[in-house]
């Protein structure tokens, strides 16, 4: 899909875009006025380009009480792909390797970092207003918070890589995050064989993460990967940084109570939680 499409876009089209980019941070819908200016090309001819963007499904075009346009997802990652290939971060786009409700993974090609993941961030595409009324977002354009979504994931793996058992970052623009390729499956897709070594290990790196100030804030049995060389911790937008957050404890516990309760109801494995707290927090 993204082949195809990264071919089909002129180079005027990119221009367009990128204006888009620019201006999401002020407006839900950019005017066409401003992308002209910014652009440098007539009116005329950006409805035109806005016209056939929103064809391939890469822009959304209002007629309200202005001509407007924003993002589509599809069009926000498009966008974010092109700008790592251009600064010669991905070379070829691979298969599509895992989906949730929040992201969308693809296997890709890098001379510079070989076989990578890059994952695009997608924050309550296409239910935003339902997301928003969740979280507190006020009036943020859905694409913005898509963008700062995966810049915290990599801010997050930054601070965490070396420290802490997370894929390797190796870069992040718009909504997408490029990251080391992990040859492993999620915690609940495995039968574990030695599930209390694997517990162990999970707390021993739960006690590292919170030593680097960093609590993940939505650990579960979802985004932890395992093989027979070890576990590896993925998704962390919703990182709590211990700095920033007060009352962080009920995120720890949260984040603890999830995989012990996992590991309870699989495999009979018990652990009191204020002991594991102690040991985490000393």
């Amino acid at each position: 899909m993204f082949a195809e499409l990264f071919k089909s876009v002129s180079k005027q089209e990119w221009i367009v875009l990128n204006s888009i980019f620019g201006r999401i941070w002020d407006y839900e819908y950019v005017p066409i006025e401003l992308i002209s200016s910014d652009t440098d090309i007539k009116l005329e001819k950006v409805e035109s380009i806005l016209r056939k963007l929103s064809d391939k499904g890469l822009v959304e075009n209002r007629l309200k009480d202005y001509f407007g346009s924003t993002f589509t997802f599809k069009g926000l990652s498009l966008y974010s792909l092109w700008r790592l290939v251009k600064h010669g971060h991905v070379s070829m786009l691979g298969k599509k390797i895992g989906e949730g409700k929040e992201s969308i993974i693809y296997d890709c090609i890098s001379d510079k970092h070989g076989n990578c993941a890059l994952k695009f961030h997608r924050v309550g595409y296409p239910s935003f207003k339902k997301v928003r009324e969740k979280r507190d977002y006020g009036t943020l354009n859905y694409a913005v918070l898509s963008v700062r979504s995966a810049k915290r994931e990599y801010t997050a793996l930054k601070k965490l890589y070396g420290h802490v058992s997370v894929p390797k970052p190796f870069a992040w623009d718009g909504n997408a995050v490029l990251m080391e390729l992990i040859n492993a499956r999620e915690l609940f897709k495995v039968r574990l064989t030695n599930p209390e070594d694997v517990l162990d290990m999970i707390l021993e790196e739960v006690k590292k993460m919170y030593e680097r100030g960093v609590i993940h804030g939505d650990l579960s049995q979802y985004n932890i990967l395992v093989n027979p060389e070890g576990i590896w911790f993925i998704d962390f937008p919703q990182y709590i940084d211990l700095q920033e957050r007060e009352g962080y404890d009920y995120y720890l516990k949260r984040d603890l109570k999830n995989i012990l309760d996992y590991f309870r109801r699989t495999y009979r494995v018990e652990r009191d939680i204020n002991s594991v707290l102690e040991f985490i927090k000393k």
